[in-house]
Formats: C-alpha cells, structure tokens, sequence
C-alpha cells in the first residue's frame, strides 16, 4: 500500500511539476496536497501514513481532507486530478504501472472533454440554424465549413463585447 501511495504522490508531483512535501502554502501545492491526503484516506490509510510520506503530522493530514480538499474539489482541475487518480487506484489489474494507468485515463478524459465542448458547439450551432428561420443560412449560403467556424468565432467575440458593456 505504501508504495502504491509513494506513486501516487510522484504521479502528482510530476502533474503540478512541483514537490508536495515541502512547507510551501501556495495555493496550488496546498489543493495537491490535499488531492493526495484525500487519496490516501481512499485507499485506507491511517492519517499518520499519510503524513511522513510529505512530512506533516496526522492532525495536518485531517485538517487537509477535511478542511482544505473540498475547497480543492470546487476547482475544475484538481477535482479532475482527484477522479483520475481515484480511477487508477480503483483499477483491479495491478501488472500495469501507476502512471501508465494516469496517462492513459487522464488523455482517456482530456478527448471526452474535447469531445464534449465540440458536442456542445455543435448544439449550439444547431438551435441558432434553427431559431433563425433561415435568415442566417442565405447569409451563409456558398461558404466552406472552415470559413461558417471564423464567422461563429468572431459572432462569438462580438457577442461578448456586446454583453461586456458597460453603460454609465
């Protein structure tokens, strides 16, 4: 289990591309710590075998899943971080690496996401085809499908800057 924990904690220092056993309290070592302490809890160890793998005592490591990870968890990126790990130590097929298992899930979720936000754009295109009634379509008649994305694009801008207004 320890050194299954030990990988974890390299697979997330590798991630942050920083150490997490250091006495740094910026923000971003804070929630990866955090991460790994709610991992470790996850896999069943005690608060103080958690601790001496980053050199905090077991009342750190309990403030940190109690206190500090769900913070951590409202952020985009270390509740990913969290899920993907939480999937390699789920995994019942223990002749793969750790960070293979990372890797691969991790660029696994990273297409589902790219795939989504393409999924959703395309909805998105859909209902305005849609809820023009053909007005936008002969505006749009002849152009290539590069050319429809540059001008979804710069609607796009223009739309923010038009929500973007400020009026005194």
């Amino acid at each position: 289990m320890k050194s299954r924990l030990t990988s974890i904690k390299r697979i997330i220092e590798n991630e942050i591309g920083e150490r997490i056993d250091t006495r740094n309290r910026k923000r971003s070592l804070t929630y990866a710590r955090s991460v790994y302490c709610k991992i470790g809890r996850d896999m069943g160890l005690s608060f103080s075998a958690i601790g001496k793998e980053i050199n905090r005592t077991h009342c750190n490591v309990m403030h940190t899943v109690n206190n500090i990870y769900p913070f951590a968890e409202k952020e985009v990126y270390y509740r990913g971080l969290y899920e993907v790990l939480r999937a390699v130590i789920d995994e019942d097929n223990k002749d793969v690496e750790d960070e293979e298992k990372f890797s691969t899930t991790k660029r696994l979720a990273e297409m589902v996401d790219e795939l989504q936000k393409e999924n959703d754009s395309l909805k998105y295109k859909l209902k305005l085809l849609k809820q023009d009634e053909g007005n936008f379509n002969n505006l749009l008649k002849g152009l290539r499908p590069e050319e429809i994305d540059e001008v979804y694009n710069k609607l796009n801008i223009f739309v923010k800057a038009i929500k973007n207004r400020v009026y005194l």
